[in-house]
């Protein structure tokens, strides 16, 4: 790796810190009730389950499939982490972006979304830039 592309990475990680260790700490949660965590380029993915849990399960019914902190994707199972991958890590630059002012701009993101009487999730600014991402992988 070139020595510029690694001080820039390193930038990014350290950038992203605050973030990633809100993640982690989530993760060592979900490692403690049983799940797996492995590194996909440069985020660790933390999943409860390694196949989809039943219908019934409180897992299942969350309402949503996959959440990042900085460098950290947390998600309820393996094979919707896979299928969602690409959304999570527009989220994922948009940390190495924005750092620990993201905490700030994603919600800021879903009221202005909110006062302009759209759909505070859907209509996020952030979420609209990761489905795009998702929708072209």
């Amino acid at each position: 790796m070139h020595f510029a592309h690694r001080l820039s990475l390193a930038c990014r990680l350290l950038w992203a810190a605050p973030c990633s260790l809100v993640g982690l700490l989530l993760g060592a949660v979900l490692l403690a009730l049983g799940g797996q965590c492995r590194r996909v380029q440069h985020t660790l993915e933390f999943t409860r389950f390694s196949s989809t849990p039943a219908p019934a399960s409180p897992w299942a019914r969350l309402p949503w499939q996959g959440i990042t902190f900085g460098h950290v994707i947390l998600g309820v199972c393996a094979p919707t982490l896979q299928a969602i991958r690409s959304h999570e890590h527009v989220h994922v630059r948009q940390y190495e972006c924005w750092g620990i002012f993201f905490f700030l701009a994603y919600p800021l993101a879903s009221l202005f979304a909110l006062l302009a009487g759209q759909r505070p999730y859907r209509d996020n600014v952030f979420e609209r830039a990761a489905y795009e991402q998702q929708d072209e992988g």
